[in-house]
């Protein structure tokens, strides 16, 4: 159970109905094929999660910064879940059946595609999506020397964004209108940015600081997070042109 860090692209319209109504935004980050595997999916969860879901959500949760393992503990409270029970391996009935629920009602939606959006090229209004994978928190502290977000573009590209929806399980999900868009990815692009993000590289302090998910090799995820960050500088930049917006979550 890792957090990935996802993003899309969405066209202003697209923005706008999600603002309106934020039900639908978790199903941006659903991919046809997973949709279509769904149903397979919430059968297979039966049954075999009792044993094994509390403790690596519970060893998840240790590798997590303080921030969001506060906000997910809470979270889980809110649904009738002990955070402190899960180490001990138990509530693994209460989770799988939370778990199934949550695919079921995001299936419920997914057949249904929203309006059209005038001259977004995207019949959904949805564009280009990438994931970070496990390396969404090494990419947001090369780029700004921080564990959290803070209010300079640098520090908002990866965690930042206006919330919108319900918690998807890491808080919820987070939004750049097309004006926001343009202005991260003039500043991902400027000079020595990149310069300045390999020289943050330092595996022991982010270490020491809980950079998730820690432990960085010292040759190997200095590529790993530099291909990260080009991945991210690139999607932002092709967003900016087409003067799209950005939805992102962890999930």
């Amino acid at each position: 159970m890792s957090m990935m860090g996802h993003f899309v692209q969405v066209s202003p319209d697209r923005l706008k109905q999600i603002i309106d109504d934020p039900s639908g935004v978790e199903e941006l980050f659903v991919s046809e094929p997973a949709a279509q595997a769904m149903p397979k999916l919430i059968g297979a969860l039966k049954g075999r999660l009792q044993g094994r879901a509390p403790q690596m959500l519970a060893a998840s949760m240790a590798a997590m910064p303080p921030e969001i393992r506060e906000r997910l503990a809470e979270s889980l409270k809110n649904l009738g879940v002990d955070p402190d029970a899960l180490a001990r391996g138990e509530g693994g009935d209460h989770l799988e059946k939370l778990m199934a629920e949550r695919l079921q009602a995001l299936s419920s939606r997914l057949p249904g595609q929203p309006p059209a959006s005038s001259g977004s090229g995207q019949p959904s209004g949805k564009g280009a999506s990438i994931s970070l994978d496990k390396a969404w928190h090494g990419v947001h502290y090369l780029l700004c020397g921080m564990v959290e977000p803070g209010t300079d573009l640098a520090s908002q590209a990866v965690m930042g964004g206006t919330e919108v929806g319900e918690d998807l399980g890491y808080g919820p999900a987070r939004y750049f209108d097309a004006d926001r868009v343009a202005a991260i990815a003039r500043e991902l692009t400027r000079p020595n940015l990149e310069a300045e993000v390999t020289a943050r590289f330092d595996p022991a302090q982010m270490e020491n600081l809980g950079i998730y998910p820690g432990q960085f090799d010292p040759v190997d995820d200095r590529q790993w997070l530099m291909d990260a960050f080009r991945e991210l500088r690139k999607f932002y930049v092709d967003a900016a042109a087409a003067k799209l917006a950005v939805v992102t979550c962890l999930d």
